[in-house]
């Protein structure tokens, strides 16, 4: 889901690649698209044009659930209910099901999505650092809550799920705000955790820290560091199976076997 900044002094900074660049390169070739945690589903409603007939997505709260299937539906894209933070809850589709599996900013379990990825399937994902808004969770005393989320985390947990990383990349920013309603209409729109686990930043344990952001953005905008990384990851081929490899034999150092003579 894109976290727009708007406001006469805020900016933030793209990272290098186009989500919808990458998706259009790669929905064409496929018959089958998924796409994990799509929110309200407006990234992929804008995606539409490229995706074949039959996509369908996930979205695992009963409120996005009801969005996303409203503004999906008329476009021919089934939404199913999926809570993928939810211990050891199972994609609810087939072994082998899509040509391509999409997350954007969302969790997912590698070897589920391996699982659904028909052979030669891909998967691409863009996903926030577990170090984005940094300074917000010191100035906040916020424990980071997904630092373990990173780049290295990634491709390790996707290369044991047997999958093969084809594209990852890195990119830190940052992003400014000129005012309060800025920063805390972007932490709702980036789905930020407060301490307790609940959307948002809770005011009242942070009003005295919430307090000195607002008088900070009052003297001047605020910058804040951000961090996104993306990967693109295939599934392994289907094995030929009937098929004699010639090449194989030709390039044998044992002598070549005699043809009998009729």
């Amino acid at each position: 889901m894109s976290a727009d900044v708007t406001g006469p002094d805020d900016r933030e900074q793209e990272p290098p690649w186009s989500w919808a660049t990458l998706v259009g390169n790669l929905a064409p070739m496929s018959d089958q698209v998924l796409d994990l945690g799509t929110g309200g589903g407006e990234t992929l409603a804008s995606l539409a044009h490229v995706l074949p007939e039959g996509t369908v997505a996930t979205a695992g709260r009963s409120s996005g659930l009801a969005v996303a299937r409203a503004r999906l539906a008329p476009l021919g894209i089934a939404v199913h209910e999926h809570g993928a933070d939810r211990p050891g809850a199972r994609l609810p589709f087939p072994d082998g099901t899509f040509d391509l599996v999409l997350s954007r900013h969302g969790t997912y379990d590698a070897h589920d999505v391996a699982r659904v990825l028909a052979p030669g399937g891909s998967f691409l994902t863009e996903r926030v650092g577990g170090d984005d808004l940094r300074e917000l969770d010191s100035a906040l005393g916020i424990d980071l809550p997904s630092s373990e989320v990173t780049l290295e985390s990634a491709v390790h947990d996707l290369t044991r799920a047997g999958l093969t990383v084809e594209r990852s990349d890195a990119f830190h920013g940052t992003v400014r705000f000129g005012d309060m309603a800025s920063l805390l209409g972007y932490l709702r729109r980036v789905a930020r955790l407060g301490p307790d686990g609940s959307d948002g930043l809770a005011p009242e344990p942070h009003r005295r820290a919430l307090e000195a952001l607002a008088q900070h953005l009052h003297a001047g905008p605020l910058s804040l560091s951000t961090s996104r990384f993306l990967v693109l990851a295939r599934a392994p081929s289907a094995p030929d199976v009937g098929r004699t490899d010639f090449a194989d034999l030709v390039g044998r150092s044992d002598p070549m076997p005699e043809v009998p003579r009729v």
